[in-house]
C-alpha cells in the first residue's frame, strides 16, 4: 500500500496535468494517486473559477482513469490558506505511519520550496518526487540546496523501503500546455479542444468559465 499526491489549482485541469499524474502513478506503483485542487492558494493569485467548479472539471477529466487518479478535496474542506504541510499531516493521520507517502512536484516549485510554511518538516511526514521542468536547475549552495542533498535518494527501489524522508528526481513526459493558456484562449474566443479533456471543455462552455 502507498499513496501519492499532486497539487495544484487546476484552474482548468489538462492534458498536461493528467499526463503527468498517469506516469507517476505508474512510476510509483501507487495504489492511487490523489489530485488535490487547492482552495486559497498561498503564493499565488485565487483562481478565477470556484473551488466546486474546479472540482468538478478535474473529476471530468480523470473519468475513465478513476481506478488510478483521484480527486480529493481535503483543501477545499479546509478553511483558509492551502498549506502542503497541513495537507500532509492530515494524510498521514488517516493512513499511518508505515505507509509510503509521496509528495509530487515540478522542479520550478522545488526551487521555491523554502518559501513554504513549515518546508523543512515536508519529509518527516512523506517521500518528495520531484520533475524536471525546462529552465530550472536543483538549487547549488545555502539552506535549500543542504537540505536537498541530505535526503536524496536516486535509487527508486531503496526510497520505496521506507515511508518518509527522501527526495528522488524523475523525468516525466511535459506537453507544451498551460491552464493560464487555456484560459486566455478561451478569454478570445478561440478553441481549446485537444488541450483538456472534451468533458472539460464542454464543462467550461456550459458555465461559461473564463469568459
Amino acid at each position: 500500500m502507498s499513496v501519492a499526491i499532486f497539487g495544484g489549482t487546476f484552474n482548468p485541469v489538462h492534458n498536461g496535468h493528467l499526463r503527468i499524474a498517469i506516469e507517476l502513478a505508474e512510476l510509483l506503483e501507487v495504489d492511487s494517486l490523489r489530485m488535490i485542487p487547492c482552495a486559497l492558494p498561498a503564493h499565488s493569485d485565487v483562481p478565477s473559477a470556484s473551488p466546486p467548479q474546479r472540482l468538478e472539471m478535474l473529476k471530468l477529466g480523470i473519468g475513465e482513469q478513476a481506478q488510478r487518479l483521484l480527486a480529493d478535496d481535503i483543501e477545499l474542506c479546509r478553511e483558509g490558506p492551502s498549506y502542503t504541510i497541513d495537507t500532509l499531516r492530515e494524510i498521514r493521520q488517516q493512513i499511518g505511519s508505515q505507509t509510503p507517502l509521496f509528495l509530487c512536484v515540478g522542479m520550478d516549485v522545488l526551487t521555491t520550496l523554502d518559501s513554504w510554511q513549515d518546508w523543512q518538516q515536508l519529509t518527516d511526514y512523506c517521500h518528495l518526487i520531484v520533475s524536471s521542468r525546462p529552465g530550472y536547475q536543483i538549487p547549488k549552495s545555502g539552506p535549500l540546496a543542504d537540505w536537498i542533498r541530505q535526503r536524496l535518494c536516486d535509487d527508486l527501489h531503496e526510497l520505496k523501503q521506507s515511508s518518509t524522508g527522501r527526495l528522488h528526481f524523475c523525468n516525466l513526459t511535459m506537453l507544451a500546455i498551460s491552464s493560464t493558456a487555456i484560459r486566455n484562449k478561451v478569454s478570445a474566443g478561440e478553441k481549446i479542444d485537444y488541450l483538456t479533456p472534451a468533458a472539460v471543455v464542454n464543462c467550461i462552455q456550459q458555465q461559461h468559465l473564463y469568459e
